[in-house]
């Protein structure tokens, strides 16, 4: 997987630069801070780009997947949800 974002230090400071070289992000202080700001921001372009349809893990039905976190159909997810609030209940 490409790296999509970068920190960079200017003026004193560390930004985070896309792969066209736009700043996506305030200006931080240290580079510990703009590291933490890339990756939370590489982490949600990473998300976004796994999404796809799916099976479903419960019924087999092909659905829209966000990414590989979510592998119930919401109709599978929210008769897991109601039988949660029931039994716990």
């Amino acid at each position: 997987m490409t790296r999509d974002y970068r920190v960079a230090k200017t003026r004193g400071a560390f930004v985070v630069i896309n792969s066209d070289g736009e700043r996506v992000s305030p200006f931080w202080a240290n580079e510990l801070s703009a590291e933490r700001e890339r990756k939370r921001l590489q982490d949600a372009l990473d998300a976004r780009k796994r999404a796809e349809f799916r099976a479903c893990l419960c019924c087999a039905a092909t659905f829209w997947s966000h990414g590989i976190h979510n592998r119930l159909c919401d109709g599978c997810r929210g008769h897991a949800n109601r039988l949660g609030r029931d039994m716990a209940g």
